[in-house]
């Protein structure tokens, strides 16, 4: 009788097992190449950029003098541009164009809640009322066609909607509405035939223009347009002027006799004369067209603002003189108030790559304090609060 179980004992088929555990493992079947999913051409991500890289490395720095020198000069450029806030109105006063009931205080007094009193909300300065919550149990009502009436104290929900926020003394329900709010007032009366019969049998107030006779005024011999500007004479000198005064007559007398009126050329000059180079004269200079606004008043308040088109053409005028003035400054400037870096404006004002992000800050902030020195209204100002100082 032979045993069923192998022997642990039969070396015969090792060579076998082991060249079948030494061969490689047959490789699966290769599988498809996953498709690509389609991507739109345009869904680029473009990496995240300061929209004023300028403006934020300043105000990070806590530079208020600079950050508000370089508004200024964008509002200069684009006047406008900046964000007007609206003006603040008082929520108690408004009027809503849509009537909508139950309101808040409605609600709550449905559900039974008590005004105790008011208070006024930090973050939006409107002044509210103050409650004391009642605890209420909803009673929930099912009908034999399967909706569900949920009442919660004069509140009457069916199948989640609002159908009832309260009754009237009659005992009527109240629904919710939402509704136009109507005008106010009532509508104005046309005018009555007899008040149009009456105004049309009225004589006239005023004769025809054609019945008009011109004033007649006789002609004058005087000049119509007076001189704005009478010449200061001349002054001899005295004991409060030791100099005197040489005046304006006698001095056009003395530049014509020198032929410095415009009629003999600069080299033509009968005296030997030496022109100056040309030069920016230095401290603050009149300069047409410019004015400073005047302080709100009566007077100002009446007249109102100032058209758009002048505000830009001084603007535009102002902008030029400074640009004259600021020379390379100025290019500085108006790559400042883009999206321009430091590094960026650094390469257009011809610095070197490698140098264009140290030399960058620097040329702005010469720039600015260029823009400062030359426009008084581009300096912060700010007030100091005088304290009392006690007796």
């Amino acid at each position: 009788m032979t045993s069923k179980t192998p022997s642990n004992r039969d070396f015969s088929e090792l060579s076998a097992l082991l060249a079948k555990a030494a061969a490689a493992p047959s490789r699966p079947a290769a599988k498809a190449p996953p498709t690509r999913k389609q991507v739109p051409a345009n869904d680029n991500r473009v990496p995240d950029v300061l929209a004023w890289p300028t403006l934020e490395r300043l105000a990070h720095r806590g530079d208020e003098a600079r950050v508000y020198a370089l508004r200024h000069w964008r509002n200069l450029l684009y006047p406008g541009s900046g964000y007007i806030p609206p003006e603040p109105t008082d929520d108690d006063t408004d009027e809503p164009h849509v009537e909508v009931r139950p309101s808040e205080a409605e609600l709550l007094r449905a559900v039974g809640w008590t005004v105790t009193g008011s208070e006024r909300w930090q973050h939006t300065g409107k002044l509210v009322n103050t409650y004391v919550p009642a605890d209420l149990l909803p009673a929930v009502k099912r009908h034999r066609n399967g909706t569900v009436d949920i009442e919660l104290g004069d509140l009457v929900f069916r199948d989640g909607a609002l159908i009832e926020w309260g009754r009237t003394k009659k005992g009527r329900a109240l629904r919710p509405v939402e509704r136009t709010r109507g005008i106010k007032g009532g509508e104005q009366p046309g005018r009555a035939e007899a008040a149009i019969r009456a105004y049309l049998r009225a004589p006239a107030t005023t004769p025809s223009p054609f019945t008009a006779v011109s004033l007649r005024r006789p002609f004058s011999g005087e000049r119509a347009i007076i001189d704005c500007y009478d010449p200061l004479p001349r002054e001899a000198p005295s004991a409060n002027d030791r100099l005197g005064r040489f005046g304006v007559e006698e001095a056009r007398a003395v530049l014509r006799d020198h032929g410095v009126d415009g009629s003999v050329a600069f080299d033509d000059l009968p005296v030997a004369a030496t022109r100056g180079p040309d030069a920016l004269v230095a401290g603050p200079q009149w300069v047409g067209g410019l004015k400073k606004p005047k302080p709100l008043g009566e007077i100002s308040a009446s007249a109102g603002p100032e058209g758009e088109v002048s505000v830009r053409i001084e603007t535009g005028d102002y902008v030029d003189h400074l640009r004259r003035i600021l020379g390379d400054h100025a290019k500085v400037l108006d790559l400042a108030i883009t999206d321009a870096t430091a590094q960026e404006i650094g390469i257009a004002m011809g610095r070197a790559q490698a140098y264009a992000e140290k030399a960058g800050p620097w040329l702005i902030d010469a720039a600015i304090d260029a823009l400062i020195a030359a426009d008084e209204t581009a300096r912060w100002v700010v007030e100091e609060k005088k304290k009392k100082i006690a007796a």
